[in-house]
């Protein structure tokens, strides 16, 4: 399995094809775009558009992760690392780019941080482990790690059910990408997909009845999907000609964005009503839902 980064979407987007329009959208999204200067930073796009850009590093920062109240994100950094190499750490800012705090300082890849939903814990993805990538946890101060699993393959992609309870996760344990759950000490390993393709980016539903992920189980190009919390009721929800990856639902579970050659875009979590949200301004992916009820004001902002 890959850690899924820029690399797979930097080169790839395609701005001859015809797309929707821009309209306002149903909330505010963390995500990222290399939009300066190819460098990758984390952006805030508010609900009328505007957007603002939170970090300044020379180093890629990606994966943005919202704390459950709204007022921090969690990401993963090359900051203070050369650019070619995979030396990740996982930070944490307020949610307007201020305060900015390390929380790992391994020489291993640390990132694709997940905030768990009652703030005291963040899963992550280390390679600290003899190189092979697995799911570890911390408090949200950095302190207390643990290791959740282990062995030959690669665990990425954890992402916390509504609960707390659970965590889902993207792993290559049987030779090619599933996507499993766990309760969130680590046992009771469950598969919840089986098929021969890549199925990848698990996302549960507010209500946590459903998840939420990509693959490209029908032989073309990835596309978003959602099933049953069990990994029954498979739902193929796009149909684009170009990859559709990393779901984000919305705090009410009524949309689902995503990303698609190089701009986000939005949909109700029945598919229909896709809305393109970013346009032009680089390579925007990853976006991310902040929670309901937190507002940031004051801010700088940019056109999309």
């Amino acid at each position: 399995m890959s850690l899924i980064g820029l690399c797979a979407v930097l080169a790839c987007k395609d701005t001859s094809s015809s797309l929707p329009a821009l309209v306002p959208i149903p909330g505010e999204l963390a995500f990222v775009s290399d939009r300066r200067l190819g460098q990758a930073d984390i952006y805030l796009m508010h609900a009328d558009g505007s957007v603002r850009q939170l970090t300044t590093s020379s180093g890629q920062d990606e994966w943005p992760a919202w704390s459950p109240d709204g007022q921090r994100i969690a990401f993963e950094s090359q900051r203070g690392v050369s650019p070619d190499s995979l030396n990740y750490d996982v930070f944490i800012m307020n949610a307007d780019g201020t305060g900015l705090v390390a929380l790992t300082a391994d020489t291993a890849f640390d990132g694709q941080p997940a905030w768990s939903p009652k703030g005291t814990r963040i899963a992550f993805v280390s390679t600290r482990d003899s190189g092979n990538a697995h799911i570890f946890t911390m408090t949200a101060s950095g302190d207390s790690v643990k290791q959740l699993t282990s062995g030959s393959w690669f665990d990425a992609q954890p992402a916390w059910s509504p609960d707390g309870t659970k965590l889902a996760f993207a792993t290559n344990r049987d030779f090619n990408d599933e996507i499993y759950v766990m309760t969130a000490d680590g046992t009771n390993l469950v598969r919840l997909t089986t098929n021969l393709a890549h199925d990848e980016g698990p996302a549960w539903s507010p209500d946590g009845a459903k998840i939420a992920f990509f693959s490209d189980r029908d032989g073309s190009n990835f596309a978003i999907y959602v099933m049953n919390a069990d990994g029954s009721g498979v739902v193929k929800l796009t149909t684009s000609d170009a990859p559709d990856e990393i779901p984000s639902w919305s705090p009410d579970g009524a949309y689902i964005a995503f990303d698609s050659n190089g701009d986000i875009y939005i949909m109700h979590a029945d598919g229909t009503g896709l809305l393109r949200v970013t346009s032009g301004a680089g390579v925007n992916i990853m976006a991310r839902w902040r929670p309901a009820g937190a507002v940031l004001s004051g801010a700088r902002t940019e056109s999309r």
